[in-house]
């Protein structure tokens, strides 16, 4: 039986393996113009990501709270629609 501190030290070192494995094998094993085209694809992925984020989290607020740019006007003076 596996435990719980024998999963976290196997856990940690395949992710350092990982990270060593794809940035000599991988990353620096192909030519410059390919390597700066990952690293541009890999941040328009993740500025898609962090702003769909953002928006989901803003949407969620919005829910949860009524607070937000879409949520209704309750002034007394606004006639309702």
């Amino acid at each position: 039986m596996v435990s719980v501190i024998g999963f976290i030290v196997q856990l940690v070192t395949s992710i350092v393996t990982l990270v060593r494995t794809f940035l000599f094998e991988v990353f620096l094993g192909v030519d410059p113009l390919t390597a700066v085209l990952f690293l541009v694809g890999g941040g328009l992925t993740t500025a898609a990501v962090a702003y769909f984020g953002y928006l989901v989290l803003g949407a969620l607020l919005n829910l949860l709270t009524g607070m937000g740019s879409s949520a209704r006007d309750s002034s007394p003076n606004r006639p309702a629609q």
